[in-house]
């Protein structure tokens, strides 16, 4: 049985710096970035009664202000009712040793997570119990060409799902079906080209914004794959350095999840860099995930630190 815990919240506190990951060795665009604005947390949370967060990487909400947050280290799914201020540890997967996620969606009465290691995606109801794998993506392999599924959503009005393919540089969208129905992107940099995407959103208006990791930048597709544009444009330099999510809000504002830049970066509509936040007294700051509710709340995951942080922004409804 899931087990239910009581939240401990607590603000996070100042931490030595260290260097940026390995695996980045483009160096900082500074002339890009934006003054970094400490924003202070409304709260911050680290631990439940009888869990800590490891390595909290992505995180979902619903209509009804939950919060489901994908935690790597130790395995498994966690969710946070903040009018209640309980926590459920979500029951594990039958059938998966090897169960790490790496993403978390939620639709109606139902909890979706990608398990990176066993190809995988999975579905829980709200409540944690456990119900079944939707896709097994050894499926979808082809003779030297095998699917690595790392991001996720689902489309909150359709039930679409979309998933990232970071070895093939490519975006799969299933239908209700859970049959292929889009599939687009391979290797580039040119406007439309992906490499290593690894976090994909369905926005308000109905796009996929695409965090395309090792190009440093995001990007918007039609639901049907077709380019639309990128941030930044390509005329500029970039302040991202390997973004890892991104979501859009109703309004058109974007804010990206970046840890190795250290920041989440806050666009306007025209894709104009507007602020680079960073919690206060927080040097090591990695943020993997973002999400946004319309009455102006801003939810960050922080591996490094292990947190999850909700700040206060301006409303997201469109004027």
């Amino acid at each position: 049985m899931h087990v239910v815990l009581i939240i401990i919240c607590t603000f996070a506190m100042a931490c030595a710096s260290s260097p940026p990951p390995a695996d980045d060795t483009r160096a900082p665009d500074s002339t890009a970035a934006a003054p970094a604005q400490s924003l202070e947390p409304l709260w911050a949370m680290r631990a439940c009664e009888r869990a800590s967060f490891g390595e909290p990487v992505a995180i979902a909400l619903d209509f009804g202000g939950t919060v489901y947050v994908a935690d790597a280290s130790p395995p498994r799914v966690v969710s946070y009712a903040q009018e209640t201020q309980r926590c459920i540890e979500f029951q594990p997967p039958d059938d998966s040793p090897a169960f790490r996620p790496s993403d978390v969606a939620v639709r109606g009465f139902f909890v979706y997570a990608v398990d990176e290691p066993d190809r995988a995606l999975l579905r829980w109801d709200a409540s944690g119990s456990w119900r079944d794998v939707l896709v097994n993506f050894e499926d979808l392999d082809t003779p030297g060409r095998r699917i690595s599924p790392f991001g996720l959503d689902v489309d909150a009005s359709t039930g679409r799902v979309a998933v990232t393919d970071v070895e093939n540089h490519q975006i799969l969208v299933f239908d209700t079906y859970l049959d292929v129905d889009v599939a687009f992107g391979h290797y580039g940099a040119h406007p439309g080209q992906l490499d290593t995407p690894r976090g994909v959103s369905f926005t308000p208006r109905g796009e996929l914004l695409v965090a395309d990791s090792r190009n440093a930048r995001v990007q918007f597709f039609s639901d049907a794959g077709t380019f639309r544009r990128a941030i930044p444009d390509g005329n500029g330099a970039s302040p991202m350095r390997q973004p890892r999510n991104a979501v859009a809000g109703e309004d058109g504002r974007v804010w990206v999840a970046d840890p190795a830049a250290r920041h989440v970066f806050e666009f306007a509509p025209d894709g104009v860099l507007t602020r680079s936040i960073v919690p206060p007294g927080n040097a090591r700051f990695e943020p993997t995930d973002v999400a946004v509710t319309r009455s102006g709340r801003l939810y960050v995951t922080d591996a490094a630190t292990q947190t999850l942080y909700a700040f206060a922004i301006s409303p997201t409804e469109e004027p």
